[in-house]
């Protein structure tokens, strides 16, 4: 999953939270939510000529869930959506991690073109990974109790640019790690 997926799965959010302001009716935020949604996957079909299935999983669960929240009147159910997507975030980080080296290098490799992973490149990355899991996992957590307990406007902040506010200071322990490995990794083969 890359930057510009994630941004894309928040822009159903974001329309919703637009939506919500300007009618302050959470039936029809939804339904403007869910109908864009499904605007932006057909736009991106056309655009690419494919499916991504991390966005189409998105969409299936905006409808899905904004549906439900329709019909029982409760908003709590296109409110954890984020949480459901970040779980199968997790999932997929998962099977990389425990997934063998060469897998690794080869998938990454399809991923990130021009870039040839080292057996060495393969460790730091799992940990990388691995710290993203319990990132994701706080920020879980937080979508969550943010859903049952707080506001609407707090739910909209925690689950949308929330994330990435929470994600600079791991960026930069990762980005710090990454210098002082690079370093490392140099002072040994000299």
């Amino acid at each position: 999953m890359n930057l510009l997926t994630l941004l894309l799965q928040m822009l159903p959010l974001l329309v919703f939270i637009i939506a919500d302001t300007i009618f302050n009716n959470v039936k029809a935020s939804i339904i403007i939510a869910v109908i864009f949604a499904i605007g932006q996957s057909i736009f991106f079909y056309l655009k690419t000529g494919r499916f991504d299935w991390f966005i189409l999983l998105d969409v299936v669960l905006i409808a899905g869930l904004g549906i439900i929240s329709i019909v029982l009147k409760n908003d709590l159910f296109f409110k954890i959506k984020p949480a459901i997507i970040e779980a199968a975030t997790i999932i997929f980080f998962l099977v990389l991690i425990f997934s063998p080296d060469t897998f690794l290098a080869g998938y990454f490799g399809r991923m990130i073109q021009g870039v040839k992973f080292r057996p060495e490149m393969i460790a730091p990355l799992k940990t990388m990974l691995g710290y993203m899991c319990v990132y994701i996992l706080l920020h879980i957590a937080a979508v969550l109790y943010t859903a049952f307990y707080s506001s609407r406007k707090m739910w909209a902040f925690v689950s949308g640019p929330g994330f990435y506010f929470l994600f600079i200071p791991v960026m930069i322990i990762i980005l710090i790690r990454a210098k002082l490995f690079r370093k490392k990794t140099k002072h040994y083969q000299l």
